[in-house]
């Protein structure tokens, strides 16, 4: 029953695409042979497209045996909407996180939410390449810890994205990283009153908090085969510095690595030009079990597309 309750956001929101009579297989993918025509660069760690698009993806994640002794399953919500022919779009995202924590109550929290962009400024659309601008700020989730998760500050993210496809085969590769837009605060004392913690006096000052805020650089690359129209296959690599990203612990020991890597394999069936399957398998390259921040993950994606190609 539990896990029911855990995966019941992603059954209703299929239930909501389906139940109200899309045409799935109006389009055929298996009318074209070449790549080109059924080609989505997708990401094999969020399963996001690469490219500005019309669509809705709905991603369950789920993260085995966390550094905080739990299960996460995270069922995200990621729409996307183009303008100017397809080199401009609008995006939003946001998650839903379900723990489920060895030795305590199960518990659920929303994640931060994320407004971004992206921009394709170069090339023809159709060319069998691309080059990417995106970015997005992610807002604060709250003081309320027992509601949301993902941490009370702004944060900003910014990516420059390169593709190329070669007969059956494409290359994508993502440099960037993400920048907090908000200074870390001290945790409220009791005796606090609502004071803002820079015009306290010196004695009134709480200590510093266990994590700071630390500009983090992240690049990956993944490699898709194209082995039929409807099917596809992928592995990606994906590095990011520091290693547990913009909530920095500035210890320096062994349970503190400096950087942080994963690989991944997955697959991608297209059900039709506008509907999609993604299935990948992640794996943290760093396997020590005192500070691994998870043993390993799985991402199920579905996307549906919507407008004109």
């Amino acid at each position: 029953m539990k896990f029911f309750f855990r995966i019941l956001p992603l059954f209703l929101s299929f239930f909501v695409f389906f139940g109200f009579g899309f045409p799935i297989y109006s389009h055929h993918t298996g009318s074209s042979d070449s790549p080109n025509a059924t080609a989505r660069f997708v990401d094999p760690f969020t399963g996001k497209r690469e490219k500005p698009a019309n669509y809705l993806v709905l991603t369950q994640d789920y993260y085995q045996s966390t550094k905080e002794n739990s299960h996460l399953y995270t069922t995200t919500a990621f729409a996307e909407m183009n303008f100017y022919e397809g080199k401009f779009a609008l995006n939003a995202s946001v998650p839903w996180n379900y723990y489920q924590q060895r030795g305590r109550e199960d518990a659920a929290r929303i994640g931060k939410t994320y407004l971004g962009f992206k921009y394709q400024p170069f090339f023809d659309l159709d060319k069998p390449y691309f080059f990417v601008f995106e970015g997005s700020v992610g807002f604060p989730s709250g003081p309320d810890t027992d509601r949301f998760t993902g941490g009370n500050y702004y944060v900003g993210s910014g990516f420059l994205k390169l593709g190329y496809m070669y007969e059956k085969f494409s290359f994508v590769t993502k440099i960037g990283g993400l920048q907090p837009l908000s200074r870390p605060q001290p945790n409220n004392l009791q005796d606090n009153d609502g004071i803002p913690y820079w015009v306290r006096l010196p004695a009134q000052t709480p200590a510093e908090p266990e994590y700071q805020y630390k500009k983090t650089g992240i690049v990956s690359a993944y490699l898709t085969y194209y082995w039929k129209p409807e099917y596809s296959v992928f592995t990606g690599i994906l590095y990011r510095n520091p290693y547990n990203g913009v909530d920095y612990s500035p210890n320096k020991d062994n349970l503190n690595p400096g950087f942080f890597t994963e690989g991944s394999v997955g697959a991608l069936w297209n059900l039709s030009e506008k509907y999609n399957l993604s299935l990948s398998y992640r794996y943290p390259l760093q396997r020590d079990r005192d500070y691994r921040l998870y043993h390993s993950a799985w991402t199920f994606a579905f996307s549906m597309e919507w407008g004109s190609d």
